[in-house]
């Protein structure tokens, strides 16, 4: 019996739009260096971000667990050296960090949450920080029984043990949850290897892969069947 839906936040309940590009595209500027283009910069910098992530995950590197803040950081120390850009990476990075909260939900997101909300526990599994995640979630009116985040967790997906954490958390068996995403890697397949059931959110009709979701819908609204809401 299903008793709870995890849902991803960043592509699946909020629209990230084109801010962090935009964002790089400052940054760049303000380095003085119009000669790199913006998208592959942020394309590298999103690479950096899961290899940084996927080292921190459970505090398996000296020291710890390092936040999603920290690793901003250590992304544009890391990206200056390879583009030998001349400027202050933890003073350029605030560009960056200042479009964290301010995300807008999809068209659907309120009214799907709210009709989903009486059937079962809906739940926030996220790889933010909390507070940016907790500003995004306010400014949208969402209001989910739980919010599960990285920073409170200490894992970053698709760690697996970011998965079962949230359902020790929860008091479920794995059977019992939905993980529901955008992402193939953290929402589909990480949360299958421990026997969550997921269902991927395809809004730009792509091909899977070698990816098995155990369900595939357009948008929000296609939750309502699975749960009879």
């Amino acid at each position: 019996m299903l008793k709870a839906i995890l849902f991803d936040v960043y592509g699946t309940l909020l629209d990230t739009g084109t801010g962090s590009v935009e964002a790089a595209a400052k940054i760049l500027e303000q380095a003085g260096r119009p000669d790199i283009p913006p998208k592959a910069f942020y394309a590298r910098w999103k690479q950096l971000h899961r290899q940084h992530m996927a080292e921190a995950s459970g505090g398996g590197r000296p020291g710890g667990f390092r936040n999603e803040e920290a690793i901003y950081h250590l992304d544009l120390r890391a990206l200056y050296r390879e583009y030998a850009i001349n400027s202050d990476p933890d003073q350029d990075v605030g560009i960056m960090l200042a479009t964290l909260g301010n995300r807008t939900p999809y068209p659907e997101t309120g009214e799907v949450l709210g009709r989903l909300s009486p059937k079962v526990q809906v739940c926030i599994a996220s790889i933010t920080d909390t507070e940016p995640l907790q500003r995004d979630l306010g400014r949208a009116g969402l209001k989910p029984h739980k919010i599960y985040t990285s920073e409170g967790l200490g894992y970053y997906k698709p760690d697996p043990a970011f998965y079962t954490a949230i359902l020790g958390g929860l008091g479920l068996q794995p059977q019992e949850a939905l993980f529901v995403g955008d992402s193939l890697l953290c929402d589909v397949q990480g949360p299958q290897a421990v026997g969550i059931p997921a269902c991927w959110v395809n809004r730009r009709g792509a091909d899977p892969g070698a990816a098995a979701p155990d369900y595939t819908v357009a948008d929000l609204w296609g939750l309502l069947p699975l749960v009879g809401a």
